[in-house]
């Protein structure tokens, strides 16, 4: 059911960007038509074999833009599942690996990694990276992370040094330690990794060619198609150039899967199932809900 409403979401977004688009292709192709109809613009008609040649060119141009835009998006996805395992295991080795530490110590902790994975995700979606921090971090603690410009690194650091820290008291084993360093080295890839899909932007040179060409499809078409009825003109035209757009349109919201937009990897829900999974791990009482879809769509 999800699935689908977020599908059905998603598809109105698309019919509401194309919208203009499609009322202008749709005056264009009426308006040959006309002429087509009022002047017999057979005379003007392109051989059958350009516009196929030229559609199976343009086809795979955004084939191939689809298929990169989904590789984006399909890695935004991996390094969040990477990221709700390695908290998990952050707080688990915390608890298992740590010799009488204390139990607020290892609480502390485990909330900071809640807390960065709110304050990653809002950093993605360029939102204030403090939302949602104040229940999880000390007020102190907290200060001082605003005087920092990237946050969850800055988060990162200090469970480093509390781990040290644990060492150092003797409530960490050698081996434990480096167990747990690990997992701070893992969440730092899985951070910059995400990093790097929000800061490569696609190429605007790239982009632009593709645009180009399929709109340059788009006014070919109907003339390939003059010495059809007019109402098949019609049909065929604003159906295969409505075809082409919705896909680049796809391919243009996939590329960026931390935008806030439907097709987005739902990073600040993935954060709620990690505080929800740290807090049980934790024995604690006071768990919050699981997010739930607004209008099909997950955040």
């Amino acid at each position: 059911m999800l699935t689908s409403l977020k599908a059905s979401s998603f598809l109105w977004i698309i019919l509401f960007r194309l919208r203009r688009t499609m009322f202008v292709v749709a005056v264009y192709v009426l308006l040959i038509c006309w002429l087509d109809n009022e002047f017999q613009l057979e005379t003007l008609k392109f051989p059958v074999g350009l516009i196929t040649v030229f559609g199976t060119v343009v086809s795979l141009l955004i084939t191939f833009r689809t298929n990169s835009s989904y590789s984006r998006w399909w890695e935004a996805r991996i390094l969040w599942g990477a990221i709700v395992n390695d908290s998990r295991s952050w707080t688990r080795q915390l608890l298992s690996l740590t010799k009488n530490a204390d139990r607020e110590t290892i609480q502390k902790m485990s909330w900071r990694q809640i807390a960065w994975c709110f304050a990653l995700s809002r950093s993605l979606r360029k939102q204030d990276a403090f939302q949602d921090l104040d229940s999880l971090i000390e007020p102190d603690e907290l200060a001082t992370y605003r005087k920092v410009l990237n946050v969850p690194n800055a988060i990162l650091r200090r469970q480093a040094e509390d781990l040290r820290e644990l060492h150092q008291a003797g409530h960490l084993e050698t081996y434990s330690f480096i167990e747990l360093e690990r997992t701070l080295v893992r969440l730092t890839n899985h951070m910059g990794g995400c990093e790097r899909i929000k800061n490569t932007p696609f190429p605007v040179s790239y982009s632009l060619m593709v645009h180009l060409a399929v709109y340059i499809f788009v006014v070919m078409l109907p003339f390939g198609l003059v010495d059809t009825p007019p109402l098949a003109l019609a049909a065929l035209s604003i159906s295969i150039a409505f075809a082409f757009l919705t896909i680049e349109s796809v391919a243009i919201f996939l590329q960026d899967p931390f935008s806030g937009s439907a097709s987005d990897t739902p990073t600040l829900a993935l954060s709620r199932t990690i505080e929800i999974n740290l807090r049980q791990m934790l024995e604690e009482a006071d768990v919050p809900d699981v997010m739930q879809p607004v209008n099909g769509q997950l955040d």
